[in-house]
């Protein structure tokens, strides 16, 4: 259950969700409006305040006809007493060394609170989203160029995003092409036979920038088995996103290349920022976007991005 599923009829829960949404200084919704929307009585709504007053998870302030104000709170003890699940977080499949550490330095951000963070995997930016808006999931990491293409302004749903800045999702160079070591274009007859994956908007671009469609066959393959893909030999070469593996490519008779047109280059550092995404009333994304945390760009070991800056993550509400 994600942490936007709601608790009906539990005032201190109500109080606690709402204390967390509007943060400190933020307004908190009157007495008659939990006695309406949870059906109890004024003197359970006040018990729950004076509990969590009593528990150090907030401190209020009465301003007469402008409302009770939050003017402290405790994220880890209203995140108990609203009794809601660790933070959910989707990651594309074989989590490349990029996401992992989006993904570290979430629970990081989270853990500070004491709050726990899971991460499960789910294929295509476009099914990480769905899984949001289906409240089975608090936050999904895509790319900017899956960002920019699938979080449209008249979109039903609101979402916010996370921007965490240019080479987070992608680093420098590890946007490649795989094919066979020692074979050349041209060595069986037909055109060339090259991976495309469907579920993949990135993939599909960046396929079209780097082979053109003319002269050229495309295969349907998942992007994350193209180097399975062309040792079994139902393609000649595909893009792929470089992640660790047990056995490395050059051993088993594999090259990688990267990536040489210019067209592919350019779109490839356009689409490379992490994005993180939550539905707009989401808390998880409510309590991140206000953290503000620096989230610095991914290490690899081979020190591709020594030197980089270690941008700010920044906030974009699309609505």
């Amino acid at each position: 259950m994600p942490s936007s599923t709601p608790m009906h009829g539990d005032p201190s829960a109500a109080i606690a969700r709402d204390a967390l949404r509007v943060g400190t200084g933020g307004r908190l919704p009157t007495t008659t409006h939990y006695q309406d929307t949870l059906g109890v009585g004024s003197g359970t709504v006040q018990k729950a305040l004076r509990g969590l007053r009593d528990e150090r998870a907030l401190s209020l302030v009465a301003r007469g006809h402008q409302g009770t104000f939050v003017t402290a709170l405790d994220t880890g003890k209203l995140w108990s007493a609203a009794r809601l699940a660790p933070v959910h977080l989707l990651l594309p499949p074989n989590a490349p060394p990029e996401a992992t550490h989006v993904a570290r330095a979430v629970a990081r951000v989270f853990a500070g609170w004491g709050i726990l963070t899971t991460v499960g995997h789910q294929r295509g930016a476009e099914g990480r989203l769905a899984a949001l808006d289906r409240q089975e999931a608090d936050l999904a990491l895509v790319s900017a160029g899956a960002a920019s293409d699938l979080l449209r302004p008249d979109s039903t749903q609101g979402h916010r995003s996370i921007s965490l800045g240019e080479w987070t999702y992608y680093a420098p160079g590890t946007l490649v092409t795989v094919s066979r070591a020692g074979v050349t274009a041209g060595h069986r007859p037909g055109p060339l036979r090259v991976a495309l994956d469907p579920a993949s908007d990135d993939h599909r671009r960046l396929t079209e920038a780097q082979f053109p469609p003319n002269g050229v066959e495309y295969v349907e393959a998942d992007f994350t088995q193209v180097p399975r893909a062309v040792l079994l030999g139902t393609i000649d070469t595909g893009v792929w996103h470089t992640v660790d593996t047990l056995i490395p490519l050059e051993a088993a008779g594999l090259r990688t290349t990267p990536l040489s047109t210019p067209k592919a280059l350019q779109l490839a550092a356009a689409i490379s920022a992490a994005v993180l995404v939550a539905t707009e009333d989401n808390l998880p994304g409510i309590l991140l976007e206000r953290a503000a945390p620096e989230i610095a760009a991914p290490r690899r070991s081979d020190n591709s991005t020594a030197g980089m800056p270690h941008p700010p993550i920044r906030f974009d509400a699309a609505e």
